[in-house]
This record gives C-alpha cells, structure tokens and sequence, in this order.
C-alpha cells in the first residue's frame, strides 16, 4: 500500500517552526522527514510568501510565523479550488496552540526547580 498524507512539507515544516522556532534547517528536514536541501528551499518559499519571518540571532535564525499573511496567502490549495474560510481559521488556530504549548514547555524547562 502507498503511503500518503494531508500535508504537504511547507505545511510541516511551518509546524516544526511553531513548534521551535530556533529550528535549524538540518532539525527541520529531521522533524518533517525531508532532505536538508528540500527544508531550505520550503523555508525560503515560506519567508518569500512572508508567512515566516527569520531573524538573525548569532549564528542562528530565530522564525516568527505571520498569522495574517499566512490567513491572507493566496495558495492554500495546489489547484484553484476556493478553501473554506472557517478551515483557515481553524488552521491558524492549530498553529497559534502548537506555538503556545511549545512556548509553555520552553518556560517550563527554564525555570529552575
């Protein structure tokens, strides 16, 4: 049987940035299952489309999702097919709740016991 799913990798890999947005490029092809080569150029179309925004830190960039231009992106479908807005918002969201519960844990981890 052929294995297949929902998502497409720019719809993991902006996961895997709400999740932990210090993600590396090598952390984002681990956490979605795709090549380094294949996450640099998902998160150069997602910063080009302006859903995320990076940010140097050192070495290091640092992701930030825009929820409006991510709500606003003309391309949530590979055909024309309208999305229904109510599956937009839920989408956004999703993403809002994934960031937030990363966000607990990471304070959680840095509070010292």
């Amino acid at each position: 049987m052929r294995t297949w799913g929902f998502l497409t990798n720019h719809a993991h890999v902006l996961i895997q940035i709400a999740r932990n947005p210090r993600s590396t490029v090598r952390e984002v092809a681990l956490a979605t299952g795709i090549t380094e080569r294949a996450a640099h150029a998902v998160l150069k179309d997602l910063r080009e489309a302006g859903i995320i925004i990076a940010q140097r830190n050192g070495r290091q960039n640092v992701y930030r999702v825009d929820p409006g231009a991510l709500a606003n992106h003309p391309h949530w479908a590979a055909s024309g097919m309208e999305i229904p807005r109510a599956l937009i918002e839920a989408t956004l969201r999703g993403l809002g709740r994934v960031a937030q519960e990363a966000a607990n844990r990471a304070e959680l981890q840095a509070t010292p016991v």
